[in-house]
C-alpha cells in the first residue's frame, strides 16, 4: 500500500550543510553535532511542508531501493531509527559525506540536508526523511511603530517554492527494532520527490541525488503502469454518466496527456483535475486506487501503448466502428445527437473511398 504521508510526526531533526564541488575536488560538508530544535508551530508548518510535496496529491514517486550495502544511503538510514541521540547525531553525517561524495557536478547548488526521524499516516510507520533544500534569498517584513521595514536574509530555506528542494523518504513496513542488524530493503518503501524528475531538461540533477545518492532506481515496470493507467482511466470513462459528448472529450484529453503532454510523470489525481468535472474527481480516483493504481506519480512509458495512441476508435452496437488519428479526433469528428437508439455524428471531409 503506497503511504500517503498525512498525520506526520517528528521526533529528531538535524541539519548539515553540503557544498558543490571546487577546483580541489570534493568539499567537506559542515555537520551538526547537537540536534535541532523547532518550536511547536515551526515543527508543524514544516510537517505540512512535506505533506504537501509528498502526499497523494503531489509528484512524488515510488522507487525501488537499489543500494542497501553497509555504505548506502539505505543502511545509514534504516539504522537512525533505531539509534540513540549522539548515534543519531554521528552517523547523520555519514548522509552529508554521501551526498558529497554523489554531487560531482560543480553546477549543481549546494544547500542544507534537513534529517528527520519520525511517524506517518494512521499506522503511524516510521520514517527516515532527507531533505536537500537549497538555500535562497528574501526579506522579512517587521512593523515598527509608525514604519514597516524590511530585512535582507541571504541564506532562507524550506519555503513554499518546491523547485529549490528535494525529498527522499524511507518508510518502515513493520516495526522490528533491529538497531545492530543489516536492515532488509523489502522492509521499507522509499519515495522521492523532485521537480526536476517531472521536467525533461534537467534528468541529470535529478538523478544524482534519487540514484547516486539515495540510491534508488525508477521501478522497472513503468510502461506496464502507464499501460494501467491508460485502460482504467477509459474503463472509467466510458462506463461513467458524462454525456457522450464529454466523454469524447475526455477520452481526447486523455490521449493527449499521455502521448503530447510533455511531462515524465503521470498521476491519476492530476488527470482529474485538469481534465474531469469536478462532481467526478473523488469517483475517478477511487476507482483508480481500487483497480492497484498508486496514487502518487509514476514514471511516464507509453511504450506498450504507441499504437493505441495513435488512432481514436468508436464503437456502436450495431458493430459499426470509426477510426480516426488521435490528435485531430476532436476536430474531424462531432457527436450531434446520441439517443438510445442511434448517434449522429458530423466527420470533416468528403468520403473518398469504400471497401469492396
Amino acid at each position: 500500500m503506497a503511504e500517503t504521508f498525512s498525520n506526520l510526526n517528528f521526533k529528531r531533526i538535524i541539519l548539515h550543510n553540503v557544498y558543490p564541488p571546487n577546483d580541489e575536488g570534493l568539499v567537506t560538508p559542515f555537520c551538526s553535532t547537537v540536534l535541532t530544535q523547532l518550536d511547536h508551530n515551526a515543527s508543524q508548518k514544516l510537517e505540512e511542508r512535506l505533506t504537501s510535496v509528498l502526499g497523494s496529491s503531489s509528484h512524488s514517486l515510488q522507487m525501488n531501493i537499489a543500494q542497501d550495502g553497509k555504505a548506502s544511503c539505505f543502511h545509514f538510514s534504516s539504522q537512525l531509527l533505531d539509534a540513540s541521540d549522539s548515534d543519531f547525531i554521528k552517523d547523520s553525517c555519514e548522509l552529508a559525506n554521501l551526498h558529497t561524495s554523489a554531487h560531482t557536478n560543480k553546477s549543481w547548488p549546494g544547500g542544507t540536508l534537513v534529517i528527520i526521524d519520525g511517524t506517518s499516516g494512521a499506522a503511524n510507520r516510521r520514517c527516515l526523511f532527507i531533505i536537500k533544500a537549497e538555500q535562497q534569498a528574501g526579506f522579512i517584513e517587521s512593523q515598527e511603530e509608525n514604519t514597516i521595514k524590511l530585512s535582507y536574509i541571504e541564506n532562507l530555506i524550506l519555503t513554499p517554492q518546491a523547485r529549490l528542494y528535494k525529498v527522499g523518504v524511507f518508510v518502515e513496513q513493520d516495526d522490528k527494532s533491529l538497531a545492530d542488524e543489516i536492515r532488509d530493503k523489502g522492509e521499507f518503501e522509499a519515495y522521492v520527490f523532485d521537480s526536476n524528475i517531472k521536467a525533461k531538461d534537467d534528468r541529470n540533477a535529478a538523478k544524482y541525488f534519487y540514484s547516486g545518492f539515495l540510491g534508488l532506481q525508477v521501478p522497472e515496470n513503468a510502461e506496464q503502469r502507464t499501460r494501467d493507467f491508460f485502460e482504467y482511466s477509459r474503463e472509467y470513462i466510458n462506463g461513467s454518466r458524462l454525456p457522450d459528448e464529454k466523454k469524447i472529450d475526455v477520452q481526447q484529453a486523455l490521449h493527449t496527456y499521455l502521448k503530447t503532454d510533455q511531462s515524465n510523470t503521470i498521476q491519476a489525481s492530476e488527470f482529474a483535475e485538469k481534465y474531469l468535472p469536478e462532481e467526478y474527481r473523488d469517483d475517478y480516483n477511487d476507482y483508480v486506487v481500487k483497480k492497484g493504481f498508486p496514487a502518487t506519480a509514476v514514471v511516464k512509458d507509453t511504450s506498450l501503448i504507441k499504437r493505441k495512441l495513435a488512432t481514436r476508435k468508436m464503437n456502436f452496437s450495431s458493430d459499426v466502428k470509426l477510426t480516426a488519428p488521435a490528435e485531430k479526433f476532436s476536430e474531424l469528428v462531432k457527436i450531434i445527437e446520441a439517443t438510445d437508439d442511434h448517434t449522429t455524428i458530423q466527420v470533416k471531409g468528403k468520403l473518398s473511398e469504400q471497401d469492396k
